[in-house]
């Protein structure tokens, strides 16, 4: 079970774009920016929730190997960490879909929304310079 710290959500609502990685089966990375993302709380665990718009690489890669990773960091935040997930629920339609795709529309009006990808937080890690850098967090 990871639940982010306050600070940590904080600074995750503070960065404008969410470098999000993956990897095919083969080994081939993909990074890509997510412009639109929330997190919310599921069975006691943090999850991330980003909108596919216009994935191709990115939900090839996540139907091969779930496990994604995303880096927070701007100028505005206290840190810098590494979340690290299983893709658990790919879908377009439902409640959660339904909230998180208007939201997204009300923000970025003319994007698809064609699926909200559902990440569960498994690691999260330390990447500011020094000497604690890429230690487990949590």
């Amino acid at each position: 079970m990871v639940k982010l710290t306050e600070q940590m959500k904080e600074d995750i609502k503070k960065v404008r774009v969410l470098p999000l990685a993956t990897c095919s089966k083969s080994g081939i990375p993909n990074v890509i920016p997510i412009g639109i993302s929330e997190i919310v709380e599921k069975d006691g665990n943090d999850h991330i929730h980003v909108m596919n718009n216009f994935f191709l690489k990115t939900i090839a890669n996540i139907n091969e190997n779930p496990k994604v990773a995303l880096y927070i960091w701007s100028p505005e935040t206290s840190g810098c960490i590494q979340i690290k997930g299983d893709v658990v629920n790919i879908t377009d339609k439902g409640k959660e879909y339904d909230n998180f795709v208007g939201k997204a529309k009300e923000a970025k009006p003319g994007l698809p929304g064609k699926q909200l990808v559902d990440i569960k937080i498994t690691d999260v890690f330390n990447c500011k310079s020094g000497e604690t850098a890429g230690q487990k967090i949590l």
